[in-house]
Order: C-alpha cells, then structure tokens, then sequence
C-alpha cells in the first residue's frame, strides 16, 4: 500500500468504481463493494487473466537536470513555433500529454514533468524504430542506414548464415489433414462402411424395397451391394442388338421381371404392359402373367 494512503481504503490493486472494462468473473460475485471484489479477483491465483494491471504505473516525479532542460529546449528549437516548452504559462488551456497523471505541484512544474515523460516515450519509440531498421537491413544484406548512432543490435549467426539444404531431393509433402474426395457410395467397395445413405435421404435407392426390418444406413447398405453385384455379374456383348418392339421377360442377369404364377408387388414403379387398360382388380392379380394377357379394345 502506498505511504499516506488510509487503511479504510480499499488496498491495491482494484478497480476504481466506474470502470467500464471487462473483468473475469465478475458477474458471479455478489455482497462486496466494486472495489472489493475487483481486489479479490486480481489477486485471486484461480482467475485465469493476463498477469497485467490495465492501468499503468505513474512515475514519481523527476528532480530537474541538465539533460531534461536540454531535452525540452531542443524539442522547442526543431520543432519551430513550439507550445510545449520547459517553462509553461499557467492558465494554458490547451493540450499537455500525460499532464492527467501529474499533480499536487505548481502548474509550470506539473507541465514540465509531463512533457518530459512524453518526450521519453517518443525517443524510445524512434530508437526502437531505428534499431529495427538497422536488424532489418543486416539481416537482408541491404545497406546500413546512414547517420545511425545506435549499436549494432545482437545478432546470431543463423541469421547471416545462408540456409542448407538437408537432403538433395525434397520429400512431397503430405498433410494429415488434407480433405478426401468425396465418392459416391455407388462407386465404393462392398466392404466399405460408408456403403450407404444417411437416415432422411429422400432419393432412390434401387434394391431397397426388398429390404425390411433394419435400420436405414443397413437397409441402404444391403440394398447398395446387392445392386453392385447385379451390375458386376452382367456381360452383354457389345454387338449384341435389343429388340425394343416387344418387353422381355427377364433381365439380362436372368432375373423375371414378369412372372405367370404371381404378380408384381404393389407399388411397383416399374412399366407393367397394358396396366393402364385394366381395372376392378388389385395390383397383384391385374399383374399376373402380364405378358401373356392379351387386351381387348
């Protein structure tokens, strides 16, 4: 705690009132004034926060020195009509940088302790600057900065040391992450688990009719391979024509389409010949022999 500062307040560091920042787990602390419970949460090693105060320490006001008047008098010289000056006029209304964070001295003084802290800032700034220009040109081999007066920065030979290759021939890279192509499941192997369509597929899924009892990725699934192995197990020659005038009887893998004994299952989507000129029986027995029956008109 500061020397002067009265014990019934609350110790540092906190949060004056008013504060509009964010704080962690603020929100769920209840019963405590703001300042309170904003110590607790700065001090508290379970908070997950960045280890920084937001606000930044002032510094203690600077005895007067040569190196400070000089400072101020060689601002005010290079910079031509210059406002802020070693010796301000009390009653300036205008702007005076970092002039919030000095007080309890006279105006002139309070000024000049400011001025003198921005001044450093803005030369440690331009110093950073120009060692970063200086690092930057070592490094790419360009030509140094004329009428540079810092140091030669601390520079490891890796550096300046051109790169080697370690192998004659670079390895391809592969990623771990790198995307599949996504296949269709017609064109995968039957043994593939991603054989099948996901339940709420709407679309067609041939040989899927016959298939009950089971969940839709197995029933998809069963129905998928038993479609592969139909069109794996058909061999038609090339030059083999196809009679369109008249439908055939069976597939080309051999299977009856239209049968004499039964007829087709209901719901059948397929094209029955002459359906469409029949009526008073069910599907199933319209359907019988479709081939064989003849149409009266």
């Amino acid at each position: 705690m500061p020397v002067g500062k009265s014990i019934l307040m609350t110790p540092d560091p906190y949060h004056t009132p008013g504060y509009g920042g964010f704080c962690p787990q603020f929100k769920f602390q209840l019963g405590e004034t703001f300042g309170k419970t904003t110590n607790k949460l700065l001090k508290d090693s379970r908070v997950v926060t960045s280890g920084k105060l937001v606000l930044k320490d002032i510094k203690p006001v600077r005895p007067d020195s040569a190196s400070n008047t000089r400072l101020l008098k060689k601002r005010a010289q290079g910079l031509g009509d210059q406002k802020l000056v070693d010796k301000m006029v009390p009653g300036y209304a205008g702007f005076i940088p970092k002039g919030q964070h000095y007080f309890g001295n006279s105006f002139s003084l309070n000024c000049k302790n400011a001025i003198e802290d921005f001044n450093e800032d803005q030369q440690a700034h331009v110093d950073k600057r120009n060692e970063l220009k200086l690092t930057t040109a070592l490094q790419t081999g360009s030509p140094v900065p004329q009428g540079n007066s810092l140091r030669l920065p601390d520079i490891r030979s890796r550096y300046l040391t051109p790169l080697q290759p370690i192998a004659r021939e670079p390895k391809p890279f592969v990623s771990k992450h790198t995307a599949l192509p996504s296949l269709s499941p017609y064109y995968l192997e039957n043994d593939s688990p991603w054989k099948n369509f996901i339940s709420g597929y709407s679309g067609f899924v041939p040989r899927s009719r016959g298939q009950v009892g089971m969940s839709y990725p197995m029933t998809t699934h069963l129905a998928l391979n038993e479609f592969t192995d139909d069109l794996r197990s058909q061999s038609v020659p090339a030059s083999k024509s196809v009679n369109f005038a008249r439908p055939t009887t069976q597939l080309r893998d051999g299977k009856p389409i239209y049968l004499k004994e039964t007829g087709i299952v209901p719901h059948y989507t397929g094209h029955v010949p002459g359906q469409k000129f029949r009526h008073g029986n069910t599907f199933g027995h319209s359907t019988e022999n479709a081939l064989g029956n003849k149409i009266t008109i």
